[in-house]
């Protein structure tokens, strides 16, 4: 799997790799990596069936935990990385540093928790949503925004949307391989792996969005069972999408947990 990817910094900075979540794609980011690449080589690859990378028939997260391996590996980086992760790019960070806990130098969590998520009614509403839209049927992007705000209340939504439609010569598509997430989308919400297994012994950071849902305080004691020396942070008056609600207090709070002396 050869992820397509994003660079923002100078190649000779401490490697930051950002991950991120369900129907985003590394262009989401750029704002944050922006601010990020005073202090990092940010790096920004999109998972498999989301943005420019390749579609491929599987979605789960063994998956992208091996694509992510492999990534890493691609980039024959003389230190370890820091991980960050969104939201599904945040559990991929978790597997990935429970399978292998040597791989990264720090890791920051971002609005997801090590839990089952039993409530996925955005996402299947996004993913029933672009499998049945007829985008054969329309010939200019305006007309296509225009649709979907009349169907969609939403307006995060609604950008969810525009940012995954693209032209190509023979018509509008979505980037994402929509068929196959919606498929794994029951995969990618749960939570699967065994409390009684070894845990994470490095630094991680969990923030939570104050408004976000996703991150409850009943949460901290399976967040510290995987992951014993996690720390908490909370980004004021964001939601789920922390990156475009508070850029500038996330690339701060990342670059304070990331650079400071162990």
């Amino acid at each position: 799997m050869e992820l397509f990817f994003r660079k923002e910094g100078h190649p000779a900075l401490p490697p930051l790799i950002l991950l991120h979540g369900l129907w985003g794609a590394s262009d989401n980011w750029l704002p944050v990596a922006r601010l990020l690449s005073e202090h990092f080589f940010v790096l920004l690859p999109d998972c498999r069936n989301h943005g420019h990378s390749p579609h491929a028939p599987g979605n789960n997260y063994p998956a992208l935990v091996k694509d992510l391996e492999e990534f890493i590996d691609q980039l024959h980086l003389s230190v370890k990385p820091f991980l960050a992760g969104h939201s599904m790019g945040g559990k991929v960070i978790m597997h990935l540093l429970l399978k292998s806990p040597r791989i990264a130098a720090k890791a920051a969590i971002l609005d997801i928790c090590p839990k089952t998520y039993p409530s996925m009614e955005e996402h299947c509403r996004l993913a029933t949503f672009m499998t049945r839209f007829p985008l054969s049927h329309y010939h200019r992007r305006e007309e296509i925004h225009r649709h979907i705000r009349q169907c969609i209340g939403n307006e995060k939504e609604c950008q969810i949307l525009f940012k995954n439609l693209y032209k190509t010569v023979s018509g509008f598509k979505w980037k994402t391989n929509t068929e196959v997430l919606q498929k794994y989308l029951p995969e990618l919400a749960s939570w699967s792996l065994p409390a009684g297994q070894p845990s994470y012994p490095g630094p991680i950071l969990f923030v939570k969005g104050e408004v976000s849902p996703y991150i409850q305080p009943q949460d901290d004691k399976i967040i510290l069972s995987y992951f014993p020396r996690a720390r908490f942070s909370t980004l004021a008056s964001a939601s789920h999408w922390l990156h475009t609600d508070q850029p500038m207090l996330l690339s701060q709070t990342l670059s304070r947990f990331f650079l400071e002396e162990p």
